[in-house]
């Protein structure tokens, strides 16, 4: 067993092999697991109601067109335009559509222009036609059910054994998935696999669903899946069949290399090899290389890509054979807006949309001021459309603005320029007419605190409550606040510092006596209280920021409170925010 030690930021696992310096994803964005969503038959409410429900959520689908029905091209282009996936499903829909495979995609491709052309196909009623002509035209041919055909409904990391016999569940009320547990039961089996599941809707109960009668299904056990990813978005990759089908074959096929580096520069390059006559192959992948940088910019083929720093490391999206991948950390300015992929992003370093520029912190963070597109709202509720018109819930608050109208678990995305690693204070401006208080989240990777948001009586009394120190890198960052109770108004967040003593610091180390019962050493700063009396507040997260674990007890020292914590955890890399009631939070690393 080898035994690791943790002081400050620095991880060093005696016996075991060094980290990779740099890392294709295997999903975008460094997530767990990828789903798809794909439309048969080209319904009219597949325009009118699935299209402006997935892009209320910034999500994009796979709509598979029947040509001979004569679908609505211009607003299934108006949807190839916003990102979503236009595929065939043969020109007549016959039983079997062997002879059409070339041609159909001839025809819907003369309707439809659309970045990597028509690369999916869904084979009609189910039936798999000629193999050979289907790869030699598509990247994917879609099948059904996965159990219909002998093959998993989940596929794994590499996708289906057979590209021409993808699978995907139906759904609706004849034969398929049709509630909202039902999708989210499978998309959590995905991450639990590290796989992929795709799911396949003819029309919607209650809507025009033209030539698509069969199974329809429940589309607001629809929406409420788009909400779950939407709130699960840091674990599941929801992107359009074939979009996803490009990203594993390059992932598989790529390699990223060093070809130089100096002091405060480094140049990649990012190829694969993949020669076909179906697609260029060059969706973004999403890629991390190891740094200790604290500010970084970048290109690829001399255009500016966004990029970002988190845990040590970079990271950035690049499209393979895109050219020379050049980070920088001189500070120069790099304005993103021609990067070297049009394709919008889905990665954890995804090019974010501030509303009004980076935020720089310490400083207020005007509520409203949320990036765009970067918010969950239930309630399209909004009282200043001169301010903003995406129905977020922005109210009027004295001679400004706040965020308002809320429901529990709606949340606000807002994009950071932390001029200084460290240990920052939190507090917010806040107001609710309920009867008792509720509270927000606020939080910057794995690092968040609660606030109040005391009761003055109305919406329009603001008080200010302070939340516990969260710990920010220097660099663009990403805060979220998320709103824990109904109705509560937000007018601004702030986050300062007092020259607190720098995130990950590690010039004085104290070893807390012991090990834990997994014979884990716990080394920490001598900023972290190692005594305790009374109640201890504990919560644990893992290295993506997921939260595992949350108690209180009565612990005697930070060894005794994790010998507490980590009983029933996996073995790995934990960070764990402990305190007593009342008092700032601490941080450390620790491992299992």
């Amino acid at each position: 067993m080898n035994r690791k030690y943790i002081i400050g930021a620095a991880v060093i696992a005696l016996g075991a092999t060094a980290a990779v310096s740099q890392e294709i994803a295997t999903w975008a964005g460094f997530r767990s697991a990828a789903a798809s969503f794909t439309f048969d038959d080209g319904a009219p409410s597949q325009v009118t109601d699935a299209a402006p429900m997935f892009d209320k959520y910034g999500y994009k689908g796979t709509f598979n067109l029947v040509y001979n029905w004569n679908p609505n091209w211009s607003g299934f282009q108006g949807m190839a335009d916003k990102g979503h996936e236009i595929a065939s499903h043969s020109n007549s829909h016959g039983n079997n559509m062997s002879g059409e495979e070339a041609s159909s995609k001839t025809n819907i491709q003369g309707k439809i222009k659309q970045k990597y052309g028509i690369v999916t196909v869904a084979y009609p009623n189910c039936n798999v036609p000629n193999e050979s002509a289907v790869k030699q035209n598509y990247i994917v041919g879609r099948i059904c059910n996965g159990s219909w055909q002998g093959v998993p409904d989940i596929m794994d990391k590499n996708g289906p054994s057979n590209w021409a016999k993808v699978p995907a569940l139906m759904t609706g009320s004849e034969n398929g998935v049709n509630t909202t547990a039902g999708y989210t039961n499978q998309m959590n089996s995905a991450i639990q696999k590290g796989g992929w599941v795709a799911f396949l809707t003819h029309g919607f109960q209650g809507k025009n669903n033209g030539n698509a009668t069969y199974s329809p299904t429940d589309i607001s056990a629809m929406e409420g899946a788009l909400q779950w990813a939407k709130q699960n978005d840091s674990k599941i990759w929801v992107a359009p069949m074939g979009f996803v089908a490009m990203y594993i074959k390059e992932r598989n096929a790529s390699k990223i290399t060093e070809k130089s580096s100096s002091g405060s520069s480094i140049t990649y390059t990012l190829t694969h090899n993949i020669a076909d006559n179906v697609s260029k192959y060059d969706y973004p992948l999403s890629i991390r290389v190891k740094s200790s940088w604290s500010k970084v910019s970048a290109t690829q083929g001399g255009k500016a890509i966004d990029a970002s720093i988190k845990d040590g490391y970079i990271y950035f999206d690049a499209v393979p054979n895109g050219g020379d991948i050049v980070l920088s950390s001189d500070g120069a300015a790099v304005t993103p807006g021609s990067s070297a992929s049009t394709e919008p992003s889905s990665s954890a370093s995804a090019e974010s949309k501030p509303f009004k520029g980076a935020i720089a912190v310490p400083g207020s963070i005007e509520a409203e001021n949320y990036d765009v597109d970067a918010f969950y709202h239930s309630n399209p509720e909004n009282e200043a459309p001169d301010y903003r018109t995406d129905n977020a819930g922005v109210v009027k608050a004295g001679t400004g603005y706040a965020v308002g109208y809320t429901t529990a678990g709606d949340y606000f995305e807002y994009t950071l320029d932390v001029k200084a690693a460290g240990k920052y204070k939190v507090s917010v401006n806040g107001a609710t007419g309920n009867a008792s208080a509720g509270s927000v989240t606020v939080a910057v990777g794995s690092s968040s605190t609660e606030v109040a948001v005391n009761s003055q009586g109305d919406w329009n009394t603001y008080s200010e409550s302070a939340g516990d120190e969260i710990t920010l890198a220097a660099g663009k960052q990403t805060l979220r606040l998320t709103i824990n109770n109904d109705n509560l108004n937000v007018d601004w967040i702030k986050l300062s510092t007092d020259a607190a003593i720098p995130a990950g610091s590690s010039s004085s180390v104290a070893v807390v006596p012991g090990s834990s019962s997994s014979g884990t050493q716990v080394i920490a700063n001598t900023i972290h209280l190692n005594v305790f009396s009374g109640v201890v507040r504990c919560s644990v997260f893992d290295m993506n920021g997921n939260m595992v674990k949350s108690l209180q007890a009565t612990a005697s020292s930070v060894k005794d409170l994790w010998n507490r914590a980590n009983a029933g955890l996996n073995a790995g890399m934990y960070i764990m925010r402990y305190g007593q009631v009342g008092k700032a939070m601490q941080t450390i690393r620790v491992s299992k």
